[in-house]
């Protein structure tokens, strides 16, 4: 399986971002690219709202989108 072909550009309101399986949080990206720190930060601003796909196991924009979309619980 291919997941880049599933993986669209902010062409949904479904978007990575506001996915349960979507993780942007600063320390989760370092813990998960040893090293890192070496080169950046996982607070860089050039990382944008950049994440982690729990479910895809891909690091990707929070503004793309999957079939895998889960809404945090309470939204939608």
């Amino acid at each position: 399986m291919k997941i880049f072909n599933f993986i669209q550009s902010g062409k949904s309101e479904a978007m990575c971002g506001l996915c349960a399986h979507f993780q942007n949080d600063p320390a989760i990206i370092e813990s998960t690219y040893a090293g890192l720190t070496i080169m950046s930060s996982g607070f860089a601003s050039v990382r944008d709202q950049d994440g982690l796909c729990d479910h895809n196991q891909i690091y990707l924009s929070a503004r793309d989108s999957c079939p895998h979309f889960t809404a945090h619980a309470g939204e939608y």
